[in-house]
């Protein structure tokens, strides 16, 4: 098998090794995708990271070996693993989701990001609000977006880069406006915000719109910087912000939320392989590592279909 290691920061590279025993309980997967994750590349440019390690949790494949039967050999899944950049993995049963025939592998990797969506945005209590405002329309953004769409939701989307706004008006924003001409009249002015960029100004940004009382969902992964961000607590204790963190690591959560996904792209209610613009082979991963990932792409997927990767 091979396999992508990290040893530190900015430093990573493919090996050879043997493939793990089979314990009982577990399947061996031929991994087909891998989304490559702004959480993954992050960390090793900042080096935060306990050394050596392995990465990759967006990922799918087929079971080519098997000890449970309820989880034949042949059948296609999502893992939810960390160990995801390698020709094959070995995880328990438990932790693979069987793909619906009409969902494609690739969405059947970015199940995995789409389950975060759907955990954190039943988080907030949507109810009586008749618009949102969502700072930020890269992938987990449009993904959020593209949710809330199929809710019925109204949605202003806040967001620098003028392909990513265009992708945000495809997919249902009723409002799109890049973030140095929104009018002073958003300043607190809405009731809940979800925040998706990762960036300290995106978050300053989105903390600025939120009404008194109102919610600051926080969905963006924020390791910049390590993580340290500067936030203005007299504005947010004057406004009495309700301030969510959006993410959640309850495994038996997310599976289910995983499963869920994976069937909404099936029935093309959510598909986000659409939204894929890059393409790499395992070979090409320690140069994206370096550079720390694709800033201009929206999606970035480990590709092990072809025969040459």
């Amino acid at each position: 098998m091979r396999y992508l290691l990290a040893t530190g920061a900015r430093t990573v590279s493919v090996e050879s090794g043997v493939a793990p025993d089979l314990p009982d309980g577990s399947v061996r997967v031929s991994v087909a995708h891998v989304g490559i994750c702004h959480s993954d590349t992050a960390l090793v440019a900042e080096g935060s990271a306990d050394f050596p390690l392995r990465l990759g949790h967006e990922v799918s494949g087929v079971v080519t070996e098997t000890t449970v039967q309820a989880v034949p050999v042949g059948a296609r899944v999502a893992a939810y693993v960390t160990d995801g950049y390698a020709t094959e993995i070995v995880l328990p049963a438990d932790q693979a989701v069987l793909l619906h025939p009409d969902c494609s592998l690739l969405d059947g990797a970015l199940a995995e990001p789409l389950a975060c969506v759907i955990g954190g945005m039943e988080m907030l209590d949507l109810a009586h609000e008749s618009e949102l405002v969502l700072v930020g329309a890269g992938f987990m953004g449009l993904m959020a977006l593209r949710y809330l769409v199929a809710g019925g939701h109204r949605v202003t989307v806040l967001e620098p880069r003028e392909r990513a706004r265009a992708l945000a008006r495809e997919w249902g924003a009723d409002r799109v406006l890049p973030p140095d001409e929104v009018p002073p009249s958003m300043s607190a002015g809405a009731s809940v915000v979800v925040e998706a960029t990762g960036s300290a100004a995106g978050l300053a940004l989105a903390s600025d719109l939120v009404a008194t009382a109102g919610t600051l969902g926080i969905l963006g992964y924020h390791q910049s910087a390590r993580g340290m961000r500067t936030v203005d607590m007299r504005s947010w204790n004057f406004r009495a912000l309700r301030v969510l963190s959006l993410h959640h690591r309850n495994r038996a959560d997310v599976l289910r939320w995983m499963d869920r996904a994976q069937r909404m792209s099936a029935h093309r209610i959510l598909t986000p392989s659409t939204l894929v613009d890059v393409r790499v082979g395992l070979d090409d991963l320690p140069a994206l590592f370096s550079a720390e990932g694709t800033p201009d792409s929206i999606k970035a997927v480990l590709d092990l279909t072809d025969p040459s990767s």
